[in-house]
């Protein structure tokens, strides 16, 4: 395996395990996450804590894709906007931090496809 190519999967594992790992922490404890949400949420007719855990759900829905390298371009781009946007409603040191993952996330949307994905499977099996 060559230096670029462990580069790559560990790009794209840490950014699935980042958001199954927040996406699960929304999921069992929607609670301690409400507090995060903007104010203007408080106008949906949907309670916190189901916003939370649909958050939480789509998170980890957008890591198992990740994970598995299917749509990695288009989900990592669309995690990366939603971690940007998190990142201007928080601020702060954690709205920084925020920032410099979403930075990442579309980093990785950017790149090629790895070899191990599914989506270069996919695109192998069609120039063949």
């Amino acid at each position: 395996m060559n230096m670029n190519l462990a580069g790559k999967l560990i790009l794209r594992y840490s950014w699935a395990l980042l958001f199954f790992w927040f996406g699960y922490a929304q999921l069992t404890d929607a609670s301690a996450w409400v507090f995060f949400l903007p104010e203007w949420t408080g106008y949906f007719p949907i309670p916190g804590e189901m916003l939370i855990q649909l958050n939480g759900l789509l998170e980890i829905c957008g890591a198992i894709l990740i994970a598995a390298g299917v749509f990695t371009r288009l989900v990592s781009a669309f995690l990366a906007v939603h971690l940007g946007i998190i990142a201007l409603s928080v601020g702060g040191a954690i709205g920084a931090r925020d920032a410099t993952l979403s930075a990442v996330g579309f980093a990785l949307a950017l790149m090629d496809p790895d070899p191990w994905t599914l989506d270069e499977r996919q695109k192998q099996k069609k120039t063949s």
